[in-house]
């Protein structure tokens, strides 16, 4: 029978071992003082019950000694009642004691919910189920309170960056209405408002772009993909703007076909911003390279300039939708076009890492996966 149980059970020492995890556990102390409770009410009892009603007894008759007992039940069920009732009063106090850090983060939920976002629940040192809920509830209310505070950046950098083509769309729109115009003018107008309209619906494009990649509701057009023809193609688009600039824009390794399983379009428009960004922040007579390392398991794409390079307190947040360095705040742009990168690289199932480089230019490097043979 006992082979039985220990069958069932488990082993006696990890059966011991689990016990003894469960050691800072509400159940186990409440377990505990209970036990110790109502053992030393029934010791109490037991000890009673022998000094009053057995000790002495021998040599009493039968009749005597019911007599006895029922003087006992009679005396004694008052102390017993007693007992039990301050064994329940204790075991309510153990109990809301016990059960004070539930108290304590449901007075936290209502702060919050009227708008107390900066209020935590004290955490002790006692590493129970209350401690674990109270440090994963403070953890859930500082990612909710970041997230807030990160919407509300975004709204106000959304209706910077729309507040300006808008302001300037009226008034061209007024200066079109005020007075006579020549019909030169009136086009020149007409296609500063439709370049206006055009950012505008790129803004606009590129944010849901970027919300539906993060959301996982992007859908990808995947097919097996030369990255080498793909990079050749954006150098060639580039080098106009490049030559312009007396920028030597370079392709390392351009002949050996490197294939990938991605959204090709996608791809493009991740390299397209890339090698914007770099010829952009490179000064005349620069240079930019792009290069392509194929391992077995993955596929390294590093465009690398050098240009004036990234401070290093902006590196932890270039990649934020919005976010403008002092250096990039001369330069045109929303700030969305790292944050697409980083959108499109991850739904591909890849990486995007930014660092600086020894000559004071910045690298970036997209690790895509190898398909699977």
């Amino acid at each position: 029978m006992t082979r039985n149980l220990f069958t069932r059970s488990g082993e006696p020492a990890t059966y011991l071992k689990k016990l003894y995890e469960q050691r800072h556990s509400v159940v186990f102390r409440l377990t505990v003082w209970y036990a110790g409770v109502f053992t030393v009410c029934l010791i109490a009892t037991l000890a009673a019950f022998y000094f009053i009603v057995l000790y002495g007894s021998h040599g009493i008759g039968h009749h005597a000694l019911s007599e006895l007992r029922e003087e006992f039940r009679h005396y004694f069920g008052v102390p017993l009642a007693i007992i039990i009732a301050l064994s329940g009063a204790i075991g309510w106090f153990m109990a809301k004691r016990a059960l004070s850090g539930v108290e304590e983060v449901t007075r936290a939920a209502v702060d919050i919910s009227r708008g107390a976002l900066d209020r935590r629940v004290p955490v002790t040192d006692r590493d129970d189920e209350i401690d674990r809920l109270a440090k994963t509830f403070n953890t859930m209310v500082g990612h909710t309170q970041a997230l807030i505070e990160q919407m509300k950046e975004i709204t106000e950098n959304i209706a910077h960056d729309l507040r300006s083509p808008i302001t300037r769309m009226r008034g061209l729109a007024e200066m079109a209405l005020a007075g006579r115009r020549t019909d030169e003018e009136t086009a020149s107008m007409a296609g500063l408002i439709i370049e206006e309209c055009d950012r505008l619906l790129d803004l606009i494009n590129t944010m849901l772009d970027i919300s539906e990649a993060e959301a996982g509701l992007a859908k990808l057009d995947v097919q097996k993909t030369d990255l080498t023809d793909l990079i050749t193609d954006l150098r060639d688009l580039f080098l106009p703007s490049a030559d312009e600039k007396h920028i030597d824009l370079r392709a390392a390794n351009d002949a050996q076909p490197v294939f990938v399983f991605c959204d090709r379009r996608k791809l493009q428009r991740v390299f397209a911003n890339l090698l914007d960004n770099a010829l952009k922040y490179t000064p005349d007579g620069g240079q930019v390279t792009i290069s392509i390392t194929d391992t077995p398991k993955d596929v390294t794409v590093i465009v690398e300039d050098t240009g004036t390079g990234i401070p290093e307190e902006d590196l932890p947040h270039i990649f934020d939708r919005f976010f403008r360095g002092e250096k990039s705040r001369s330069e045109p742009g929303n700030g969305l076009g790292l944050s697409l990168v980083q959108a499109f690289t991850i739904i591909h199932g890849g990486s995007v890492a930014a660092a600086n480089t020894p000559n004071r230019g910045s690298r970036f490097t997209v690790t895509l996966p190898k398909p699977a043979l």
